[in-house]
């Protein structure tokens, strides 16, 4: 039996969902899915039973997060991050051999991938692009180190 998340914590606008829920969601974590790889685990894109399209991040070793406890303050934490240069973390899922954290899906793909991109050749974003880009990078990290509480 899979153990769920602690429903007695209360993490205001975050969605606690099933992990049967996400797997019917990302196909059962269909490769066809994935929309990237870090070395927290795997990111998929998933279809709610309600039609929103989702990005789910299942983490690697969820047993070697540190457990339950501090999976519930990570989570916590990261849903008071908002800033409008950072994606906010839309809810979560928990159980005995899994952590999921739930974000919305950004059609565009990620920052790495739109730098990447070319057509006949030619990158996606000019340089002016590029720039704004990394200035809404700083800005974003400027927040989560020096701005945001707890930072």
């Amino acid at each position: 039996m899979l153990k769920q998340y602690d429903p007695e914590v209360c993490l205001g606008h975050l969605k606690t969902y099933t992990f049967k829920e996400l797997r019917a969601a990302t196909d059962h974590y269909n490769a066809k899915n994935i929309l990237g790889k870090s070395g927290y685990g795997i990111v998929y894109k998933g279809t709610l039973n309600d039609g929103a399209t989702v990005a789910v991040k299942r983490l690697k070793d969820s047993n070697n997060f540190g457990g339950e406890i501090q999976f519930q303050t990570e989570v916590e934490t990261i849903s008071l991050v908002v800033h409008r240069n950072l994606l906010r973390l839309s809810g979560f899922c928990s159980t005995e051999n899994e952590r999921l954290l739930v974000y919305p899906f950004m059609p565009n793909g990620s920052m790495a991938s739109r730098l990447k991109d070319a057509i006949q050749g030619k990158p996606v974003l000019d340089w002016s692009r590029r720039k704004n880009k990394a200035l809404g990078t700083a800005r974003g990290l400027l927040y989560l180190h020096e701005q945001c509480d707890p930072k």
